[in-house]
Protein backbone atom coordinates (compact mmCIF):
# COMPACT_ATOMS: atom_id res chain seq x y z
CA UNK A 1 0.00 0.00 0.00
CA UNK A 2 1.08 3.71 -1.08
CA UNK A 3 2.51 5.40 2.04
CA UNK A 4 0.18 8.48 2.78
CA UNK A 5 2.82 11.59 2.79
CA UNK A 6 1.18 14.77 4.13
CA UNK A 7 2.90 18.44 3.60
CA UNK A 8 1.53 20.76 6.16
CA UNK A 9 1.36 24.64 5.02
CA UNK A 10 0.82 27.62 7.22
CA UNK A 11 -0.97 30.29 5.21
CA UNK A 12 0.26 33.76 5.59
CA UNK A 13 3.98 34.81 4.96
CA UNK A 14 4.57 31.11 3.75
CA UNK A 15 1.43 30.97 0.82
CA UNK A 16 -0.44 34.29 0.96
CA UNK A 17 1.09 37.94 0.44
CA UNK A 18 -1.45 38.62 3.56
CA UNK A 19 0.22 42.64 3.10
CA UNK A 20 -1.91 42.83 0.10
CA UNK A 21 -5.19 43.26 1.95
CA UNK A 22 -4.25 42.96 5.42
CA UNK A 23 -2.60 46.44 5.89
CA UNK A 24 -5.10 48.49 4.02
CA UNK A 25 -8.05 46.45 6.40
CA UNK A 26 -6.79 46.66 9.64
CA UNK A 27 -6.26 51.07 8.68
CA UNK A 28 -9.79 50.66 8.29
CA UNK A 29 -10.90 48.77 11.25
CA UNK A 30 -8.51 50.97 13.39
CA UNK A 31 -10.02 54.44 12.45
CA UNK A 32 -13.59 53.40 12.65
CA UNK A 33 -13.48 51.20 15.98
CA UNK A 34 -10.74 53.80 17.76
CA UNK A 35 -9.88 56.66 15.35
CA UNK A 36 -6.32 55.37 15.14
CA UNK A 37 -4.01 54.56 12.56
CA UNK A 38 -2.13 50.68 11.99
CA UNK A 39 1.73 51.04 12.10
CA UNK A 40 2.18 48.73 8.83
CA UNK A 41 5.44 47.29 10.89
CA UNK A 42 3.27 46.16 13.83
CA UNK A 43 0.51 44.54 11.40
CA UNK A 44 2.71 42.52 9.88
CA UNK A 45 4.87 41.43 12.88
CA UNK A 46 1.15 40.34 14.33
CA UNK A 47 0.26 38.02 10.90
CA UNK A 48 0.33 34.38 12.11
CA UNK A 49 -0.77 35.35 16.03
CA UNK A 50 -4.19 34.39 17.02
CA UNK A 51 -7.11 36.88 16.74
CA UNK A 52 -6.39 37.97 20.58
CA UNK A 53 -2.98 38.76 20.14
CA UNK A 54 -3.57 41.16 16.87
CA UNK A 55 -6.44 42.43 19.29
CA UNK A 56 -3.88 43.48 21.91
CA UNK A 57 -1.33 43.99 19.72
CA UNK A 58 -2.60 46.67 17.72
CA UNK A 59 -4.96 48.11 20.86
CA UNK A 60 -2.58 47.83 24.10
CA UNK A 61 -4.84 47.87 26.99
CA UNK A 62 -8.24 47.87 24.97
CA UNK A 63 -11.21 46.26 26.72
CA UNK A 64 -11.56 42.57 26.17
CA UNK A 65 -15.66 43.23 26.13
CA UNK A 66 -15.21 45.05 22.62
CA UNK A 67 -12.91 41.88 21.07
CA UNK A 68 -16.22 40.76 18.90
CA UNK A 69 -17.08 43.77 17.93
CA UNK A 70 -13.27 44.54 16.63
CA UNK A 71 -13.37 41.27 14.88
CA UNK A 72 -16.90 41.52 13.09
CA UNK A 73 -15.36 44.80 11.91
CA UNK A 74 -12.00 43.15 10.79
CA UNK A 75 -13.79 40.39 9.10
CA UNK A 76 -16.28 42.34 6.92
CA UNK A 77 -13.29 44.29 5.69
CA UNK A 78 -10.96 41.91 5.42
CA UNK A 79 -13.59 39.56 3.16
CA UNK A 80 -14.12 42.62 0.96
CA UNK A 81 -10.34 43.49 0.72
CA UNK A 82 -9.46 39.91 0.01
CA UNK A 83 -11.75 39.90 -2.85
CA UNK A 84 -9.77 43.22 -4.45
CA UNK A 85 -5.84 42.65 -3.28
CA UNK A 86 -4.99 39.10 -2.80
CA UNK A 87 -2.18 37.14 -4.14
CA UNK A 88 1.11 34.55 -3.80
CA UNK A 89 4.41 34.72 -3.02
CA UNK A 90 6.20 34.16 -6.68
CA UNK A 91 6.35 30.42 -7.59
CA UNK A 92 3.77 29.10 -5.18
CA UNK A 93 1.43 27.88 -7.31
CA UNK A 94 3.84 26.14 -9.05
CA UNK A 95 5.19 24.65 -6.60
CA UNK A 96 1.28 23.23 -4.71
CA UNK A 97 -0.12 21.88 -8.59
CA UNK A 98 4.18 20.13 -8.32
CA UNK A 99 3.73 18.49 -4.70
CA UNK A 100 -0.20 17.67 -5.63
CA UNK A 101 0.79 15.28 -8.34
CA UNK A 102 4.23 13.79 -7.15
CA UNK A 103 1.42 12.30 -4.85
CA UNK A 104 1.69 14.04 -1.47
CA UNK A 105 -1.80 14.94 0.31
CA UNK A 106 -1.61 19.18 1.38
CA UNK A 107 -3.37 21.05 4.23
CA UNK A 108 -2.99 24.02 5.31
CA UNK A 109 -2.84 24.79 9.09
CA UNK A 110 -3.36 28.53 10.34
CA UNK A 111 -4.44 30.45 12.99
CA UNK A 112 -6.79 32.15 10.98
CA UNK A 113 -10.47 31.67 11.48
CA UNK A 114 -11.46 28.95 9.22
CA UNK A 115 -13.38 30.89 7.20
CA UNK A 116 -11.05 33.28 6.67
CA UNK A 117 -8.58 30.24 5.19
CA UNK A 118 -11.15 29.20 3.06
CA UNK A 119 -11.86 32.33 2.10
CA UNK A 120 -7.91 33.01 0.87
CA UNK A 121 -7.42 29.55 -0.38
CA UNK A 122 -10.10 29.89 -3.10
CA UNK A 123 -9.37 33.34 -3.70
CA UNK A 124 -5.75 32.36 -4.54
CA UNK A 125 -7.64 29.31 -6.41
CA UNK A 126 -5.43 27.03 -4.84
CA UNK A 127 -8.88 25.23 -3.07
CA UNK A 128 -8.73 22.05 -5.38
CA UNK A 129 -5.23 21.18 -4.16
CA UNK A 130 -5.92 20.66 -0.76
CA UNK A 131 -7.62 17.68 1.52
CA UNK A 132 -7.89 19.36 4.33
CA UNK A 133 -8.07 22.95 5.92
CA UNK A 134 -7.44 23.61 9.55
CA UNK A 135 -8.36 27.13 11.16
CA UNK A 136 -7.52 27.70 14.89
CA UNK A 137 -10.42 27.05 17.62
CA UNK A 138 -11.11 29.09 20.22
CA UNK A 139 -8.04 29.01 22.56
CA UNK A 140 -6.37 26.52 20.99
CA UNK A 141 -2.70 27.13 19.77
CA UNK A 142 -0.95 26.49 16.05
CA UNK A 143 0.58 23.64 17.87
CA UNK A 144 -3.17 21.82 18.85
CA UNK A 145 -4.55 22.87 15.57
CA UNK A 146 -1.76 21.08 13.88
CA UNK A 147 -2.52 17.92 16.20
CA UNK A 148 -6.27 18.41 14.86
CA UNK A 149 -4.81 18.09 11.07
CA UNK A 150 -2.90 14.98 11.95
CA UNK A 151 -5.64 13.45 13.63
CA UNK A 152 -7.92 14.25 10.81
CA UNK A 153 -5.55 12.45 8.11
CA UNK A 154 -3.55 10.19 10.15
CA UNK A 155 -0.43 10.20 7.55
CA UNK A 156 2.38 7.72 7.67
CA UNK A 157 4.62 10.55 7.21
CA UNK A 158 4.17 14.35 7.57
CA UNK A 159 6.12 17.70 7.33
CA UNK A 160 5.35 21.18 8.61
CA UNK A 161 5.98 24.38 6.14
CA UNK A 162 5.98 27.65 7.76
CA UNK A 163 7.76 31.13 7.98
CA UNK A 164 7.01 31.92 11.82
CA UNK A 165 8.41 30.09 15.29
CA UNK A 166 4.70 29.02 16.38
CA UNK A 167 5.63 27.00 12.69
CA UNK A 168 8.39 25.53 13.69
CA UNK A 169 7.18 25.14 17.57
CA UNK A 170 4.22 23.33 16.43
CA UNK A 171 6.01 20.91 14.34
CA UNK A 172 8.61 20.25 17.34
CA UNK A 173 5.21 19.64 19.63
CA UNK A 174 3.94 17.44 17.31
CA UNK A 175 7.08 15.21 16.27
CA UNK A 176 7.40 16.28 12.77
CA UNK A 177 10.07 18.03 10.26
CA UNK A 178 10.06 21.78 9.49
CA UNK A 179 10.78 23.55 6.39
CA UNK A 180 11.22 27.46 7.15
CA UNK A 181 10.50 29.62 4.76
CA UNK A 182 12.76 32.60 4.86
CA UNK A 183 10.85 34.84 1.75
CA UNK A 184 8.19 35.61 4.79
CA UNK A 185 7.74 38.57 6.60
CA UNK A 186 10.35 37.62 10.01
CA UNK A 187 12.95 35.57 8.12
CA UNK A 188 15.29 35.50 11.23
CA UNK A 189 12.20 33.51 13.27
CA UNK A 190 13.13 30.18 11.43
CA UNK A 191 16.95 30.84 11.72
CA UNK A 192 17.33 27.92 13.85
CA UNK A 193 15.25 25.18 11.42
CA UNK A 194 17.44 22.51 10.17
CA UNK A 195 15.66 22.44 6.52
CA UNK A 196 15.01 26.33 5.21
CA UNK A 197 14.22 27.68 1.50
CA UNK A 198 14.82 31.15 0.29
CA UNK A 199 12.11 30.64 -2.05
CA UNK A 200 8.52 28.44 -2.26
CA UNK A 201 10.09 26.74 -5.76
CA UNK A 202 12.66 25.15 -3.29
CA UNK A 203 9.92 23.46 -0.87
CA UNK A 204 9.29 20.53 -2.91
CA UNK A 205 13.07 19.18 -3.02
CA UNK A 206 13.56 20.10 0.82
CA UNK A 207 10.11 17.89 1.02
CA UNK A 208 11.30 14.96 -0.31
CA UNK A 209 14.70 15.37 1.82
CA UNK A 210 12.75 15.21 4.95
CA UNK A 211 10.01 12.66 4.08
CA UNK A 212 11.20 11.17 1.08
Amino acid sequence: MREKKLVVFDMDGTLNRIELFIIPTYKEVLQKFAGTEADDDTVLRLMGCVDEEIYQGLLPGAPMERFDEFMALTAEAEYRNIDLYHGTFDGVPEMIRQLSDEGYILAVCTNGTNGYVRKIVGALGLAPYFTYLQGAEPGCTKSDTLKMVLDKIRPDKAVMVGDRHHDMQAARDNGLPFVGCQYGYLPHEVDDAKVRVAKAADIPQAVKTLIG
